[in-house]
């Protein structure tokens, strides 16, 4: 049977003799292709290899641009070339001489840093050292690290467009692997990006350590300061005893004063002036004369009353003391917010000192509310000591209340330094604080607001930078606290 037999189309007219004509030019066509292309092929490989040979002399170099550019030309499979082929084709390779000149570096090596053929070959390693970073020194390419064998290590290098990258590498001499040649060749891995999120998950980690130490120096602190309010408490009790007998010996003494004064003014009125002063010139253990003697006796009610009034402000300070570091659960009753601020004023005094004044606008006529006098004293205490901290140099805080039927409002304004806008929305959170380190914890607003919520009430905050922060407190009445407490 004709093996043409049967075809239909162009080729339904030709005989035999013809189609096969046509069939053979077709075969000699393709052979002829694939023969132009073998030939383009191998003077592709020429002349690569004749422009690397003019940058290196290294005859074991040479090999290794053979092996890179027949397997990428001719496609071949690079495991029958052998383990340098593999290493060229997974890893990034570099050789040099025993000097540190550059000698071969493969496409993965050359793409990884931006380079070409011309500006590595000949060079000296060091052009990848970026020197402006001497911290990683350490982990600068050098080729005698392999002196005494192989050496493995992260290698910081610079790339052409002047970026940083990372390389996990491999660094022996080249006579482990061949005698033609004395050097070091490099093969290793990129590792930039690892290497950056590594960086990034260190610096986390370090970001949280700081917070958790940040919260366990808070909470000692706290915990410090809790110990210390439960000594104050039994100190205050401790010092009331003596304070008790000054103060009543001191109103004995000014009795005894006003005696002894009473006595010495009847005899001024019964003996003649002269003979007074005689008297006093003769009595020796006496060291005062008319003059003198007036003033005790105008002096002493002044200082008696000033002493006593002393006294009594050591004692306000006491009960305040006692008062506010009372940690027993209380149960809420009426209180009177005036009260809570004066125990609060009482207690600042040390962060008033003389350069913040205050201006008190409360009326003591206004309805209480229901609560716990202690918790509300502790909120203006902290509302004030952070006003007067706000304050730089001389400046003044404003109080006021008022009421309506329903809300007890007071709020407590300053002249200071004020809040950021980005910093408001976190200002109750805990231990945030816009403050020095040591000189807050960042819970004294977080501690305010919940005893405020606990009220049944708000606390918000407005503030203007370099103008002042006022901060408002809405308390329920007792009838109505009464309700939101139940």
């Amino acid at each position: 049977m004709d093996l043409f037999q049967g075809l239909t189309g162009p080729f339904a007219g030709m005989g035999s003799q013809g189609l096969f004509l046509v069939s053979s030019t077709l075969i000699l066509l393709i052979i002829v292709f694939f023969l132009y292309k073998t030939y383009r092929a191998s003077m592709s490989v020429e002349a690569k290899l004749a422009e690397f040979s003019s940058l290196s002399q290294s005859s074991f170099g040479r090999k290794l641009r053979l092996i890179e550019v027949n397997a990428d030309e001719y496609k071949l499979n690079k495991k029958v070339l052998g383990p340098l082929a593999r290493i060229i084709d997974e890893y990034c390779v570099l050789t040099t001489d025993t000097k540190g000149v550059i000698t071969f570096a493969n496409d993965s090596f050359l793409t990884l840093g931006g380079f070409h053929f011309r500006d590595l070959v000949g060079q000296h390693e060091s052009m990848h050292h970026p020197l402006d970073h001497p911290e990683l020194e350490a982990h600068f390419m050098r080729s005698d690290q392999a002196r005494r064998g192989v050496w493995n290590g992260e290698v910081c290098c610079r790339s052409k467009n002047g970026d940083l990258y990372w390389v996990n590498m491999f660094l022996f001499p080249l006579s482990y692997i061949t005698d033609e040649d004395d050097g070091y060749i490099y093969f290793g891995t990129d590792i930039t990006q690892i290497k950056a999120q590594n960086s990034e998950l260190i610096q986390a980690v370090r970001d949280k350590e700081q917070k958790i130490n940040q919260v366990e120096s808070m909470l000692l602190h706290s915990e410090k300061m809790a110990s210390l309010g439960t000594i104050s408490a039994g100190i205050a009790h401790e010092i009331n005893s003596p304070i008790a007998f000054v103060s009543a010996n001191l109103r004995r003494c000014e009795q005894y004063l006003d005696g002894l004064a009473s006595v010495i003014q009847g005899l001024r009125r019964r003996i003649d002036p002269q003979r007074f002063e005689q008297f006093l010139q003769t009595e020796k253990s006496l060291t005062l004369n008319v003059r003198s003697l007036e003033m005790v006796l105008q002096d002493h009610p002044a200082l008696m009353r000033e002493t006593a009034e002393g006294i009594e402000r050591i004692k306000k300070i006491i009960r305040d003391l006692k008062h506010f570091s009372y940690n027993k659960q209380e149960d809420f009753a009426p209180v009177d917010v005036a009260r809570c601020v004066n125990v609060a004023l009482s207690l600042a005094g040390h962060e008033l000192r003389n350069r913040v004044g205050v201006r008190l606008d409360i009326d003591t006529n206004l309805p209480r509310v229901n609560g716990s006098e202690s918790q509300l004293s502790q909120v203006f205490m902290n509302l004030l000591v952070n006003a007067a901290q706000a304050i730089e140099g001389r400046g003044e805080i404003v109080i006021d209340a008022g009421a309506d039927e329903h809300w007890y409002r007071i709020s407590v304004s300053d002249n200071g330094s004020g809040i950021a806008e980005e910093q408001l929305a976190q200002i109750f959170e805990p231990f945030f604080t816009t403050k020095p380190i040591g000189k807050g914890t960042g819970l004294g607003l977080s501690i305010s607001q919940d005893i405020i919520l606990r009220h049944g009430g708000t606390l918000t905050v407005e503030s203007t930078p370099g103008q002042g922060t006022r901060f408002d407190i809405r308390l329920p009445l007792a009838q109505q606290g009464q309700a939101h407490a139940a």
